[in-house]
C-alpha cells in the first residue's frame, strides 16, 4: 500500500473512530453523523489514492469519488453510501441548528454508524485486497 494511501486510510479510521467515541459520549450526536461522512469520504479518497496513484479531487462527493476510484459497488453498499451522501450539509450547515437537534437524534445517528461502520469494513476490504 502506497504511504499516501495509508495516510487517508488513519485519518479515516481516526473520524470512524471518533465518531464512535462520540455516541459512547451520548452528548451532540450530530457531530458523529459528521465524521461517520468524513470517515467514509477519506476511504474512499484511499482508494482514488491507490488506484490511481493521482491526489483525490477536493470534493465531498461520494459517487464521483467511487467513479474515480473505479469502484464496483454492489447495491446494498451503493444505497449504504447514498444513504451517508446529505450528512455532510446537513451536520456542517444547518439552516436552524434546533432541527438539527431534532433530526440527529442519539437512536437515527446510532443506525446511521452502524451502516457506516458495515460499509467502511467493505471498503477497506476492497482497499486491502487491491480488487
Amino acid at each position: 500500500m502506497k504511504p499516501q494511501t495509508k495516510t487517508w486510510l488513519e485519518m479515516a479510521q481516526n473520524d470512524l473512530d471518533f465518531a464512535r467515541d462520540v455516541l459512547r459520549n451520548k452528548q451532540r450526536p450530530f457531530y458523529a453523523a459528521h465524521f461517520c461522512h468524513q470517515a467514509v469520504e477519506k476511504i474512499l479518497k484511499a482508494l482514488v489514492q491507490e488506484r490511481t496513484s493521482e491526489v483525490p479531487p477536493r470534493t465531498h462527493n461520494f459517487t464521483l469519488l467511487s467513479r474515480h476510484a473505479g469502484l464496483d459497488l454492489p447495491a446494498n453498499m451503493s444505497d449504504v453510501l447514498l444513504s451517508l451522501a446529505p450528512h455532510y450539509l446537513g451536520t456542517r450547515y444547518p439552516e436552524d441548528i434546533q432541527n438539527l437537534y431534532r433530526q440527529y437524534t442519539e437512536e437515527y445517528v446510532k443506525g446511521l454508524f452502524d451502516r457506516t461502520e458495515v460499509l467502511f469494513k467493505w471498503l477497506k476490504n476492497v482497499l486491502i485486497s487491491k480488487k
